[in-house]
Formats: structure tokens, C-alpha cells, sequence
């Protein structure tokens, strides 16, 4: 079909009427003005003066043709079909699954679509796969383990240009238990999603029957050897007085087990695990119900959850009286550097008025505390040059009651501490494994190194450094330890102490005066070191760049005080943890690491990053998308590994965390590295797993709104596969051939302008040959 327009204001008659007008004017005066000229000549001059009217009228009305021509090149339809797990529930018994119904009825529309459009299949679950040829549909199962609607829309746009997409076809159960709001992402697509819902409301009907497990309440970190409590949510359809057995096992080993009376009330029931975990590590812990034989489905009868089991962090109170060389040794030296010890330390710069130094966050004390439940959550109390008239009339008492409950007391050598502190008839006397004396009882001024016992020798609180010192039996094997610059007179053990180092020189009644004396206190322990300036042990052989017992002996003392016998690391190290092995889509996971120096300090200003990893097909290489959580300082992240650096966290000195929110499913590789000075560390690599199969059997019913809304959002329809024939006859109906309009300028006008000079050049040449005016 064509069409001419013309200048705006003007049209086609004007332009006919004006043409003609101007032929008959220009006859009649050619006929006139040369009637002597012969025919052929005047024809010549007439035809030459028409052709320079005819361009100035084109000139004038510009006219176009328009024309248009038929178009039929075929547009895409992306084709999305769900394999999750929810695909294979069979809504009828006896009938076919929700993925066998999808791709049956789509093999019979393909024939009707391949004639409209061009096809591109793809499969969906947590993510996305493209399909090469129709005949890949009989050979997909519903074996996803999550779903994500979002990731399917995002990857129907990354199809092709959007100008070439006509729309995307969606078959899905509409269960959407992944990353990201399935409808805000359709907002953003620029052409419509039709949606054909798969499956049924299967709580609706009466002969629905189901048991499964909502929950699984699991602390990040449970403690070894310490009453652990989890709790499991049960909900079921159908079973009203049934009576089911719930286990939970850690691992392959049932560690607990509780009955159940099934109700018939809307919403789960409680049911709450208590054992005592007894290995440290990472432990998965799952409950689990086995299936009753009316269940339709009987993969939700399990949920699991991971934890890490660990030594309890040991909480120290410790109170000095004077702001001695000692006291800063053991604060900035090995308290604050241990990366096991949270402390308090109190320390008395005038009578009564206390200095508090603490890496415990909320902790503020300005004076030796008397609340039982506070002392009640320390597990050593360490007591330095303080005499006991500083404390309150319930202080001792209280401090005696929780170490005969299981915590540890150390009572330090000084001149206010011991006998020459008061402490002789006091309810410390009373646990305290040595004979005090009075306070007229003395120091020992001068230099000297404790001689280790046998007992001594084989003890915990020495271990990895009875070479140091002598023995009753030969000297030192290391050399150069520092003397201590002296101690506090003892009357001598009590029948119950274990005496671990005495005096080379000074003797108690009949023997040498013990310097370090320990026993048990009912399910507590205590211990006497009368010894001063322990810090020589570390200040001077540091300076010397040699190997120092100073933070080994007392992070064992505080061990074995706290009822806990490990030792001290005697080499740098590194050790990394999630609190969980198992995560939710987009459940935020924790890195944590702590990093121990040569000595088993924790360091404090080391560079710590972890390095995550998604595996596929077995090797971790696949791209990762993820958002940063508030600790990682990072936004969202898209590649085939992420990093992120690890921040030191408040607390125990050499302890970094980082948090990150995988949205993808999948399996999980994390490398943590830490470097400090020239030292390198690298943990073991961690494994997580992102997704668990009951998140596809926790809901199981048609989400028919979610297919509605996502459809809605982008004009696009809604369809059951049971009534889905009429949407796709709608689809191919549509599919015209479209019309493109083309124009063609019929006055040019730079071509106008020189045919018009080279007319009436022509003319006048004529003129002149013909010898007219």
C-alpha cells in the first residue's frame, strides 16, 4: 500500500491545479511571442520551461511516497520448566508427577509454537540450564533442591536481546524458596511472562495425610561437657493421637529420643533434646521421624542443623592491689593476649578505688564485686598483692562457694598477699592448699629458680616447659631463665596439696618451702605460687630473642585451674570455623579464625582473608553471587571466587570473623589465610552446604498467586495445565506478520536545484542560437 503527503499546509490538487494553470499560461504565451520559431524549435523552448515550473512546484509541496512492506521473521518465547524436588510430588495417587504432567503437555505444544516462534527451552531449580533439543524433556527429573523463581525470570532476560523476545512461558508449582522477590524481578522484564501453574492444593483435600518436621533449633556453639538443648517443631495433617518416636543423632549416632501424641491443632508441636556432647568439632545434628505408612510424602520427616561444639571460653577474674611490674605482665603480657581468656582485671590505685581493665564487652566494675550471680560466671579468680582487708564481708565467701562449685583460685606471692596480707583465718584459709601464717610471716628477697618436683614434672601447668627449670635431681636443660627476685614465707603444704616447686634454699618445718602447691576443692581446685616478677621470665629472654616459658606456664595454670588440662600451643597457627555446615538460602554464615603466634599468643594485627568457592561438576570453579553481610564491609559480589577480609572481633585477642549471604545453593569450599610479619598461615579448607532438600517439601501446595502475580506484573496471563490449550492457541493467534513503513523523498532537494541551473542554462542557449531576447 502506498501513500504521498505533501509540506504541511499543502496537498496534491493544489499542486495538479497549479501545474496545469502553468502549462496553458506558458502555451499561450510561447504561441504568441514565437510563432515564428518552427514547431520542433518551440516544442524545445516550451518542454524546457515546463521541466524548470515542474521543479520549482516540487520544490515547493515536497512530496513522499510512503509504502509498507510485510515482515515475518520469527521473535523468541523462552520456555522455563521447574525440575525441583516439589516437581515430582504426584498430586492424584496413582497419577503422573507435576514435572511428568509439564513436560508431556509442552512436547504437545511445541509442534504449534515452532511454527510462530523460535524456541529456547531451559530448566530451572536453585539454577538455571539450557536444553539443546526438545527431546532432552524425557530425560529431566525433579531433583533441585531448592527453587528459585528470580534466578529463571533473570535468566529468561539474559536470553537474547529483549527486542527480540515475545514473551517467556512458565511452568512451575510457584513454590519459591530461594534467593531474591520473584515479582519485583519480573517488574523489571520488558516483555510478558506467561505463567501455567503445575500441581494442586493437596491441604485442602480430606484424604491428605502428612507428617513433617518445621524446625530444628540449634545454637551456634554448644560446649563440651555441658548440658545441650535442641528443639524440633513437628506439625501433621491426618494423624490426630498417632504416636511417633523422634530420635536425634549427630551424625550416624542417636544421642537422643522422644515420644509424641500427634494433635490436630493448626501449627507445629514441640518437642526439646537434651544431652551432653562430649566431642569437640563440628557436629550435624538431625531429627528425624520415620515415615507412617499414609504419609503421600516422607522426605520432610527430617530437618538437620550444624553447630560447633568447643571448650568454653574461661572467664578470669583478677585482682591486684598495686600497680606492680607483675600486673602489667600478666594483663599486656597474657591475659589480653591469650586468644582462650576473657578477663577482667581489677587493680587498686588508691584505698578502695579500682582501675578495671577487660576485654569482656558490658562488663564495668569499679570495685571487688560481691554479687554471687557475677562471680558465679568466672571460672578462675587470680589474687595478686591485695590484702584481704579490701574485701567485702561476703566477697570471700562467695569467691570460696564458687570455686568449691568448680572454679579455680590462684593466690600470687606479694607483700600484702598471703600470710603477710591477713589472709590466715579467713574463709580463703580454709582452701588454700599451704599453711599461711601470720602476717609477720616474711619475703624471701633474694634471687632464685623454683626446683620443680617429680610431681612437678609431670603436671599439666608444666608441661612443655619442665625444661627450664631445675629439678631435685639436675639442672636446667635450657639455660638462661631468669631468676624470680623472690617470694612470700609459707609455714609449708597442708596433708591435701600436691607441692609441684619449692625454694632451692629457704625450707618450711622439715622440709623445703614449697613455691607452687595445688589440690582439688570438692569439684573446684586451688593453688598458691608464692613467687614474684614472673615477668622477668618474658621481658628478659624476649629481649634476647629467645624462647620464653611465660605464657605457657601461666595459660596452663589458668587451664588446669579452670578443670581443663590442654596445653598451650608452642607454634604459630591458625584454625577456622563456620558456626554451621549446613545454611538456608540466603541465611547469613559466620567465618571465624583465630590466629595464634609462635608462643601461642593470639596476634592481634594480622592480615585475614577467606576465600570462598562454589563447586561444580566436583571442582569449585563455579560463579558465585552473594551479598556481604554487615561485618565484611562489602556490597554484592559476583564471581568465581569472592574474598573477604576478616576484622579481629571484641574479645580474646587473635580472633577475626567475616559474615557473608550466598544466593546460590550449592556446596561451598572457604580457605582462610592469615599473614603477620613474615609469617603465612592457612587454615584447613572448610565445606558448607547452601540449600537442604526439605526446603522443597516444606510447602507442597499450588502457589497460584505467586504465578499470578509474577504474570500480572508483566501483562502477562495465568493458566492451570489443565486448561493451558486456550493460552497457547492465544499465543500463536497473536503472532502476526508486522508491517515496516518505509518513505521515499520524491524532490530531492540538492538533484532539484542542478537539474533546475542546467535547464534553464539550456533554455538560454537556445534562445540565443534561435536569435530571440
Amino acid at each position: 500500500m502506498m501513500h504521498l503527503s505533501f509540506h504541511p499546509g499543502l496537498n496534491g490538487l493544489a499542486m495538479v491545479l497549479m501545474a496545469i494553470l502553468s502549462a496553458v499560461l506558458v502555451a499561450l504565451f510561447y504561441r504568441q511571442a514565437y510563432s515564428a520559431l518552427q514547431h520542433r524549435e518551440w516544442l524545445w523552448l516550451y518542454s524546457l520551461r515546463m521541466i524548470a515550473i515542474g521543479i520549482v512546484l516540487l520544490l515547493l509541496f515536497r512530496p513522499v511516497l510512503q509504502y509498507q512492506r510485510e515482515m515475518t521473521d520469527q521473535r523468541l518465547l523462552v520456555v522455563l520448566v521447574d525440575t525441583s524436588g516439589s516437581m515430582r510430588v504426584a498430586d492424584e495417587t496413582g497419577g503422573l508427577a507435576r514435572l511428568d504432567q509439564a513436560t508431556s503437555r509442552l512436547q504437545d505444544w511445541l509442534g504449534k509454537l515452532r511454527d510462530s516462534f523460535e524456541i529456547q527451552l531451559m530448566t530451572f531449580s536453585s539454577s538455571t540450564n539450557h536444553l539443546e533439543h526438545s527431546e532432552q524433556l524425557d530425560k529431566l527429573e525433579a531433583s533441585g533442591e531448592a527453587t528459585s523463581l528470580s534466578r529463571a525470570l533473570t535468566a529468561a532476560q539474559q536470553a537474547a536481546p529483549t527486542d527480540r523476545i515475545e514473551a517467556a512461558l512458565l511452568l512451575s508449582d510457584g513454590i519459591h524458596n530461594s534467593a531474591g522477590d520473584p515479582v519485583e524481578v519480573a517488574g523489571q522484564l520488558a516483555f510478558p511472562v506467561h505463567t501455567i501453574g503445575t500441581g494442586a492444593s493437596l491441604r485442602d483435600r480430606q484424604s491428605y495425610r502428612d507428617l513433617r518436621i518445621t524446625g530444628l533449633e540449634c545454637p551456634d556453639q554448644l560446649f563440651i561437657n555441658n548440658r545441650a538443648r535442641l528443639t524440633g517443631y513437628i506439625d501433621a495433617t491426618g494423624f490426630p493421637g498417632r504416636v511417633v518416636h523422634a530420635v536425634l543423632r549427630d551424625g550416624d549416632h542417636e544421642v537422643a529420643e522422644q515420644e509424641l501424641i500427634l494433635d490436630d491443632v493448626d501449627g507445629p508441636q514441640e518437642v526439646t533434646f537434651e544431652f551432653t556432647p562430649t566431642v569437640k568439632g563440628l557436629h550435624t545434628y538431625t531429627i528425624g521421624i520415620p515415615p507412617i505408612p499414609e504419609e503421600r510424602i516422607s522426605e520432610n520427616n527430617q530437618r538437620s542443623a550444624s553447630t560447633q561444639v568447643i571448650d568454653a571460653r574461661i572467664r578470669v577474674l583478677y585482682l591486684e592491689g598495686t600497680l606492680r611490674a607483675e600486673y602489667g605482665a600478666m594483663v599486656g603480657r597474657f591475659l589480653s593476649k591469650d586468644p582462650v581468656l576473657e578477663f577482667c582485671a581489677l587493680v587498686q590505685t588508691r584505698p578502695n578505688h579500682f582501675m578495671q581493665r577487660t576485654n569482656i564487652e558490658d562488663l564495668r566494675l569499679d570495685r571487688i564485686p560481691e554479687d554471687p550471680e557475677l562471680l558465679s560466671t568466672f571460672d578462675v579468680f587470680l589474687i595478686g598483692d591485695l590484702d584481704h582487708s579490701y574485701f567485702g564481708d561476703e566477697a570471700l565467701v562467695r569467691i570460696c562457694q564458687r570455686v568449691r562449685e568448680g572454679a579455680g583460685l590462684l593466690m600470687m606471692g606479694g607483700y600484702h598477699s598471703l600470710g603477710p596480707g591477713g589472709y590466715a583465718d579467713t574463709p580463703l584459709d580454709k582452701i588454700l592448699p599451704v599453711f599461711l601464717g601470720d602476717r609477720e610471716v616474711g619475703q624471701c628477697t633474694e634471687p632464685f629458680l623454683p626446683i620443680l618436683t617429680p610431681d612437678g614434672q609431670r603436671h599439666p601447668i608444666f608441661a612443655n616447659i619442665a625444661d627450664f627449670f631445675p629439678t631435685t635431681s639436675h639442672a636446667a636443660s635450657v639455660e638462661n631463665l631468669p631468676p624470680l627476685e623472690g617470694c612470700v614465707r609459707i609455714l609449708g603444704a597442708k596433708p591435701g596439696g600436691t607441692v609441684l616447686a619449692v625454694h632451692p634454699n629457704e625450707t618450711a618445718p622439715d622440709s623445703p618451702m614449697p613455691i607452687m602447691v595445688v589440690q582439688p576443692v570438692d569439684q573446684g581446685r586451688a593453688a598458691v605460687f608464692t613467687g614474684d616478677t614472673t615477668r622477668n621470665w618474658h621481658q628478659t629472654l624476649r629481649a634476647m630473642d629467645q624462647v620464653s616459658p611465660f605464657l605457657r606456664f601461666w595459660g596452663q595454670a589458668i587451664r588446669w585451674l579452670a578443670g581443663r588440662s590442654e596445653e598451650v600451643g608452642t607454634e604459630a597457627g591458625i584454625a577456622a570455623s563456620t558456626d554451621k555446615s549446613f545454611y538456608e538460602p540466603e541465611s547469613e554464615i559466620r567465618i571465624s579464625a583465630t590466629v595464634q603466634g609462635p608462643e601461642g599468643e593470639g596476634v592481634e594485627q594480622a592480615n585475614v582473608h577467606a576465600t570462598i568457592r562454589l563447586e561444580e561438576g566436583g571442582v569449585f570453579t563455579r560463579t558465585i553471587h552473594l551479598k556481604a553481610g554487615p561485618d565484611s564491609r562489602r556490597g554484592s559480589s559476583q564471581s568465581r571466587s569472592v574474598s573477604l577480609a576478616m576484622d579481629p572481633v571484641t574479645g580474646p585477642a587473635g580472633h577475626y570473623q567475616a559474615t557473608f549471604i550466598p544466593q546460590d545453593s550449592g556446596r561451598y569450599e572457604i580457605e582462610v589465610k592469615a599473614e603477620f610479619g613474615e609469617t603465612t598461615l592457612k587454615a584447613d579448607p572448610l565445606s558448607i552446604e547452601v540449600g537442604r532438600p526439605y526446603l522443597e517439601f516444606d510447602r507442597l501446595d499450588l502457589d497460584d498467586a505467586m504465578l499470578v502475580a509474577i504474570a500480572n506484573k508483566t501483562a502477562g496471563r495465568y493458566s492451570h495445565i489443565t486448561t493451558a490449550d486456550r493460552l497457547i492457541d492465544r499465543l500463536v493467534a497473536r503472532q502476526q506478520a508486522r508491517l515496516v513503513q518505509y518513505e521515499l523523498s520524491l524532490a530531492p532537494p540538492s538533484l532539484l536545484w542542478i537539474i533546475f541551473v542546467i535547464v534553464l542554462t539550456t533554455e538560454w542557449l537556445l534562445r540565443k542560437k534561435y536569435q530571440l531576447r
